[in-house]
């Protein structure tokens, strides 16, 4: 059986957005040869657009023009990818398939799936204080310490009835979200600080720390682990104009780069999907006017792209694909390509 389960026509659809207006045509002597690429284990289609494109999110705009693409993920590690131009200068590609010996049989992924996938096995967003207290907790231990690790066993509260073997995210209140301007509560996110298993059941269940990503403590929530298969996002353009905010941050680092996720401030009700990519713009700034000193003001400038993975009524996650300077909370994001304010204006936000 052939490791590619899609049609070959759909795989060269694919492969034909990668170029703007590019034919599917096969080369002839008359060809000019462009690039050549070999996929490899570990590859990302955002990377590869990377080497071919000005930058990778250009690649919504392509794929617009193929909707009859439902899962871009449709190459795989030793497919041979080849750009070229025939004889009129139209650019064209074909994708050489190596099937023996079979590298993989896994397609590459979008994006680096380990990056997000523990922001989608865990709630991530959480109502209000009221509703975390009410989750299940890490009540006791036979040793006080300030912090527990990999291997600790803890007493949980809340947990009376759970299986032996069964998973949990250790989790911790974490920011609440606000629009800029707005006290209306969007929500808190959740710092999701390891997992643990049951490893004796009873009204107050034993737990193991099975993996620690931060500190944990006595008091920190427990909530189930879900099974989320491996994700394959479709990079793709909002529906409407969207002007959104970077309301919170994953870690510590005072500014954002590549490969860090990040909650906006809108979600589902401003009709954002999984898998939209929007731009990054710093803070407008002013300056002073050489010859009169009056205050000259500084357009904002895009600063990077970032790429929803998770959304929710009213925040989403997203995690940044492109950062030319370090990103700060609060930072604009954008879309499409315009003037900010014009943006907002559209969006009917308030700056």
């Amino acid at each position: 059986m052939s490791k590619h389960p899609a049609p070959l026509a759909a795989a060269l659809l694919l492969l034909g957005t990668l170029i703007p207006a590019i034919s599917q045509a096969a080369p002839d002597t008359s060809s000019q040869s462009v690039a050549s690429y070999l996929v490899r284990p570990g590859d990302t289609l955002w990377g590869i657009a990377a080497r071919f494109l000005k930058n990778p999110w250009e690649w919504p705009r392509l794929w617009q023009a193929n909707p009859q693409i439902h899962n871009p993920n449709l190459i795989y590690p030793g497919d041979q990818i080849q750009f070229y131009r025939l004889a009129n200068g139209t650019p064209a590609v074909r994708v050489l398939y190596q099937l023996e010996p079979a590298l993989s049989v896994h397609a590459i992924p979008s994006y680096h799936p380990g990056v997000i996938m523990p922001f989608l096995q865990s709630p991530a967003v959480i109502a209000n204080p009221q509703a975390y207290a009410k989750l299940p907790y890490l009540a006791e231990a036979r040793e006080h310490r300030p912090v527990y690790t990999a291997d600790d066993r803890l007493y949980t509260s809340g947990l009376a009835g759970a299986a032996p073997g069964t998973r949990y995210h250790i989790v911790r209140l974490g920011t609440p979200l606000y629009r800029l301007g707005d006290s209306r509560l969007l929500g808190y996110t959740l710092q999701n600080l390891g997992t643990a298993k049951i490893v004796r059941a009873g009204k107050e269940a034993e737990v193991q720390i099975t993996s620690a990503r931060r500190e944990i403590s006595l008091g920190d929530r427990l909530v189930p682990v879900t099974q989320a298969a491996t994700p394959h996002y479709f990079p793709s353009a909002p529906e409407q104009a969207v002007a959104a905010r970077i309301v919170a941050k994953m870690n510590n680092a005072e500014e954002l780069t590549v490969g860090q996720v990040v909650v906006l401030d809108q979600g589902a009700n401003a009709k954002l999907q999984p898998g939209n990519v929007l731009e990054i713009y710093d803070s407008a700034e002013m300056g002073k006017n050489a010859v009169t000193g009056k205050n000259f003001p500084l357009p904002p400038r895009k600063i990077g792209t970032l790429m929803v993975f998770r959304v929710f009524p009213e925040v989403s996650y997203a995690v940044i694909t492109a950062a030319q300077r370090g990103i700060t909370l609060g930072a604009d994001v954008y879309y499409p390509v315009a003037g900010p304010a014009e943006l907002r204006e559209e969006a009917q936000l308030t700056p």
